[in-house]
């Protein structure tokens, strides 16, 4: 590890769990412009920030680097209060029109952090379920300034200024029997007393329960991985949401989800490396990692440093051609390609993965044109 990365995970270790960081590894030769682009680069820049906080002020950053973090931590504050006022009115929509929506990821998962208004924000995920899709996609319409295509999960919309995918699927496992087993949890809880309330800002929201929010952060990490890369900030997630329950009686409920969706070996490698780079403590873990998972985790933590949040920082990566068929191809030349090299996270996603996406693909061609596109732009 070189003397950038020991610096840059002594602060998000610093950050994320609230100890002062390791003073001895900084000196007037710390390049703080390159922590400061690794931070960028992982979508940790608020949490890197907390850490810098913890050091001695004349082992800070310069005054030009340090306004400008101060300068970026304010527009993620404010981004996320934008984003949680905005969570509130989706919610008001949906409920006057007796819905209620199920938020996954993004501003559920930042309540598990230590400064929630810390975490690098998106957009807002909500798992309507089939029979109030439609309803809630009109809705939604109404207010729409722009409109992406529509997957077979999902619309993507810009609606008052923020992006908000409303799920017909919550998601997907690629391996058949895992994903009728993860289907069958979902229509379990779904609609039930299991699910979670908490406030978010000036609004109570509906969370799964905790043991398959939990596992889904996993799944979701995974997907991207297998696709185009996933950044820290996803590791971090996954920590903190371990942490934050670390007390609590579902972590074997946890561990049984994440065994019978086929992501055993998936959760050891992440939790090595949350254990081992991030300064999770062991014990939060609901599947122990072993001695010969570590060094998969030292490959995916390089994959993940390489390739920054997304994989949108790969200086290997292509980008996207446009076309609907281009596209689809370099979509699944690429997701081939990472299966293949990658495949040693989660095996049997990895297998069937380029088979779904396929799948997928003409799922979607053969509703556009036999079913009419429902889209903005008709």
């Amino acid at each position: 590890m070189t003397i950038l990365q020991k610096q840059f995970f002594a602060l998000v270790r610093s950050g994320l769990w609230g100890n002062e960081a390791d003073a001895t590894l900084f000196d007037a030769s710390t390049d703080w412009a390159k922590i400061y682009q690794s931070a960028r680069k992982q979508a940790l820049l608020g949490i890197v920030f907390d850490g810098v906080q913890t050091l001695p002020k004349e082992k800070q950053p310069p005054r030009n680097i340090y306004l400008q973090w101060c300068n970026a931590m304010l527009h993620i504050e404010e981004n996320n209060r934008v984003l949680n006022r905005e969570l509130a009115n989706v919610y008001a929509l949906m409920r006057e029109n007796g819905i209620e929506p199920v938020l996954m990821k993004g501003q559920g998962v930042a309540q598990n952090y230590r400064y929630p208004l810390h975490r690098h924000c998106g957009d807002i995920d909500l798992y309507i379920g089939p029979d109030n899709y439609e309803k809630a996609n009109a809705l939604l319409r109404k207010e729409v300034t722009s409109e992406l295509e529509e997957t077979y999960k999902h619309i993507n919309v810009v609606w008052h200024g923020v992006t908000v995918e409303n799920h017909r699927v919550l998601t997907q496992l690629s391996a058949p029997l895992a994903d009728r087993r993860l289907q069958a949890e979902i229509k379990r809880w779904h609609g039930s007393d299991e699910c979670r309330k908490r406030w978010i800002g000036d609004v109570e929201v509906t969370l799964a329960p905790l043991p398959f929010d939990t596992a889904f952060v996993l799944i979701h990490s995974v997907q991207h991985f297998l696709n185009e890369g996933i950044g820290l900030r996803q590791i971090c997630d996954w920590a903190c949401m371990l942490h934050a329950q670390r007390n609590l009686p579902e972590k074997e409920d946890i561990a049984h989800l994440l065994k019978s969706f086929g992501l055993e070996k998936a959760a050891r490698v992440f939790g090595a490396l949350a254990v081992c780079f991030l300064g999770l403590p062991q014990e939060d873990l609901p599947i122990a990692y072993r001695k010969k998972d570590i060094p998969t985790a030292e490959w995916l933590l390089n994959d993940i440093w390489q390739g920054g949040n997304f994989g949108h920082y790969d200086q290997e990566r292509q980008n996207r051609p446009k076309g609907y068929w281009k596209g689809k191809w370099f979509t699944f030349t690429r997701a081939i390609g990472r299966c293949y090299e990658l495949g040693a996270l989660a095996p049997r996603e990895a297998c069937w993965y380029p088979f779904v996406l396929i799948k997928h693909s003409m799922e979607m061609q053969w509703k556009k044109r036999f079913s009419g596109n429902s889209s903005l732009h008709n």
